[in-house]
């Protein structure tokens, strides 16, 4: 009888510490997933895409507006936009031909340069931005940004 409550007094303490390491080894891994959270690996870079509130058509609009702060001698500049198919493409520079703009397509990417050289007084850039929203709309353009032609001093 001895030998058997030993045996149930061992067998509950295997079980107890077995249970408490099991215990352990759970909070272990859950503090290592809470600090890599918290405290990343610093030579992994933390890449988040953060969604703008902003549609692209109205962040065109603010960066063509945007010139008017800029001097004459920064023209010529080029608003860059993509497309999903040649078609719209062509589409987007027959609308905007038709309001004196010029531009280049590249085939390989489907992107359409628009260089505009005209003025950066705030009417001319009124009717440049609207005349690129409603190609825009039309054609389904996506604004992809704009670049300087001239290093700026």
């Amino acid at each position: 009888m001895k030998l058997f409550k030993f045996l149930l007094g061992a067998a509950t303490i295997t079980v107890g510490a077995c249970a408490v390491a099991g215990k352990m080894r759970r909070d272990k891994q859950r503090q290592e997933e809470l600090d890599e959270f918290l405290c990343p690996d610093i030579d992994e870079p933390i890449e988040k895409e953060i969604e703008s509130n902003e549609s692209p058509l109205k962040h065109m609009e603010a960066d063509i507006m945007g010139f008017k702060e800029a001097q004459e001698d920064i023209l010529p500049v080029t608003l860059t936009y993509s497309f999903d198919s040649k078609d719209s493409a062509k589409q987007f520079q027959t609308e905007i031909a038709k309001n004196g703009l010029t531009s280049s397509y590249d085939d390989e990417d489907k992107i359409v340069d628009v260089i505009y050289h005209d003025g950066v007084n705030e009417s001319d850039l009124k009717i440049l931005s609207d005349t690129l929203v409603n190609a825009c709309t039309n054609a389904s353009a996506e604004y992809k940004g704009f670049h300087f032609n001239k290093a700026q001093l």
